[in-house]
Order: C-alpha cells, then structure tokens, then sequence
C-alpha cells in the first residue's frame, strides 16, 4: 500500500531533507509541499517531489488574481475553507484542487458547497495533523468537525483526500496509518483506501495532462500526427 501526501506544511528547504527520508522510511512515494522548485522533482527513484501552493487573501478578488500567477507554477493548488463567497467558488473552478479545512477557523463545509465541488472534482482536504497536536476535549472538537464535513462530502458525492499537514517528519503517516485516521473519520475501510491510495494519484494524473503542452481545455487536446513533428 503506496500513498503520496499532499499537504506537507514545512517551514522551509532546510527541512526538506530530512522529510524525504522519513517519507521515504514508512513508505511514502511522494508528498507535495511549497519548498520544492519545479511543477515535480524526483530526488530518488520511484520518489516524487510535487510544487503545491496554499492561495492566501482577505476576499475572493485577491484569491483569483493568486490562481492566475501560480496555476501554471502549481501541481497542486489549494484554498482553505474560509467564507461562503470563497468556497463556493474555489469548488467551482476546476483549477483549484483542494478545498482545505482549517479546524482553527468556524468555517464548515456546506451542503451546497459540497455539491458544487462534485461536479468539478474540487477535493475535500482534511490534514490529520491538528489530530497529533491536540489532547481531551480540542482534540474530541476537532475529530468531530472533521467527521461532520467528511460526511457530507460522502453524502453529496464531493471527493475526499487526507494528508498530514506535517510540520515536522515526525508527523509523517504511512499509507496504512492513514487509512485508520480515514476509519477514525467516518470512512468505511474501502473508502479510506481509496481516499488514501488512489485519489493523490488521480489529482497527479490529471494535472499532469492539464499542465503538458497539448492541453487546451477539459475534453480539448491538441493530437500530433504521424506527419507532425513532437513537442521537444
């Protein structure tokens, strides 16, 4: 069981390092952070680096200025959950990958919202690392807003991924804690897997393909011939 994390949160490239390999020691193919230069870097064999960019702003004319500078700088790009205005948009672009939720923020995933995000694969991010840094009654609000919003992305059909927002190796998870985290959450044991083994590599896929030189719009793609000559 393989898993690449999409949301690792740390603090800058010094850390890097020392990342991969604990990444690399539980089992981990890959994660996504800021502090990496390129769309995808491979320090290993069969290990993956993905630029991922967090947009950050007051209102939604600041976010959508963001999305045009860094999507194409981007493998991932996520939005935090944050108002109404702001999330409903974010799950209704398709260049957004992740709607992000933030237990520090009052902010919960809306039935209308979810639906939205359905319809353009927008994903449902739940970082597992508030769980780690928390204890007693916190810890029991958080898994509780975590299960509220999972629930109604299951109900309403929106995807769901899980990544660890680490700050620090130590907060890494193999494929198989993850799995149990997803379980703790509200998932049954099929759907944690997918959630954990397959949708991280769907999201890859796909961006791949809509950031390569052929890509014009979903469903349009520009087809080489025999007689035309391939991109360098």
């Amino acid at each position: 069981m393989s898993s690449i994390d999409l949301g690792v949160s740390m603090s800058d490239s010094t850390k890097l390092e020392s990342f991969i390999k604990m990444a690399s020691r539980i089992g981990l193919s890959g994660f996504a952070t800021k502090e990496v230069d390129g769309l995808i870097v491979e320090p290993k064999r069969g290990f993956s680096l993905l630029k991922r960019m967090d947009l950050k702003g007051r209102g939604l004319t600041a976010i959508k200025n963001q999305v045009f500078k860094m999507r194409g700088l981007s493998m991932i790009l996520a939005v935090p959950l944050t108002s109404v205005e702001i999330a409903n948009w974010a799950s209704g672009d398709n260049k957004i990958d992740l709607l992000t939720l933030d237990p520090l923020r009052n902010h919960r995933l809306r039935e209308s919202t979810a639906r939205l995000a359905a319809s353009t694969g927008t994903h449902l991010e739940i970082q597992f690392a508030p769980l780690l840094d928390s204890v007693g009654l916190t810890r029991s609000k958080i898994i509780k807003m975590y299960r509220e919003a999972v629930g109604t992305a299951i109900d309403t059909g929106m995807p769901v991924i899980l990544s660890s927002g680490a700050k620090y190796p130590l907060h890494l998870r193999s494929a198989m804690a993850m799995r149990h985290i997803g379980m703790l959450l509200g998932m049954d044991s099929k759907y944690a897997e997918t959630v954990v083994c397959k949708k991280p590599f769907e999201i890859l896929t796909r961006n791949k393909k809509k950031l390569g030189p052929r890509y014009v719009a979903d469903g349009i793609e520009i087809i080489v011939g025999e007689n035309d000559e391939e991109d360098p």
